[in-house]
């Protein structure tokens, strides 16, 4: 069976889709409305993204949505479940079993671990040598 590649005139409309994807990665958006919104029929869009990004459209969109979820978890004390809004999942738990999946930690143990760990070019001996200094 002859296995047919994305034609390059159909690139152009994978690429905005990929665009729309990643300028608002919140956004409840299906496949036949982002193929209408980019003007390519979603068979075509479907195979074609497949075939440039090698992921399928889900996929990559999931990924941009948790890689923004991990960018808010770090720069903000927004709740679990306001991040779990701003990315677009319909609830905290979704959220949560989709980040576990990905990153082995839930949000809540990725934060935490994010906080304790030592800020990046900081000598982590001179940290705990502060820290003996307060104990006594």
């Amino acid at each position: 069976m002859k296995k047919v590649k994305t034609k390059s005139y159909d690139i152009p409309y994978i690429l905005d889709a990929c665009k729309i994807l990643e300028k608002d990665p919140g956004r409840q958006l299906t496949i036949t409305a982002l193929a209408l919104e980019v003007g390519i029929n979603c068979s075509k869009l479907c195979k074609g993204f497949k075939d440039v990004f090698r992921q399928t459209i889900h996929q990559y969109r999931l990924d941009i949505r948790l890689k923004l979820a991990l960018q808010l978890l770090e720069e903000t004390d927004l709740t679990i479940a306001e991040i779990a809004y701003k990315t677009g999942f319909d609830s905290r738990d979704g959220f949560a079993r989709c980040f576990r999946r990905k990153y082995h930690l839930s949000p809540r143990e990725w934060r935490k671990e994010r906080e304790m760990s030592p800020v990046e070019g900081e000598d982590y001996t001179s940290l705990m040598m502060l820290d003996a200094v307060v104990l006594n």
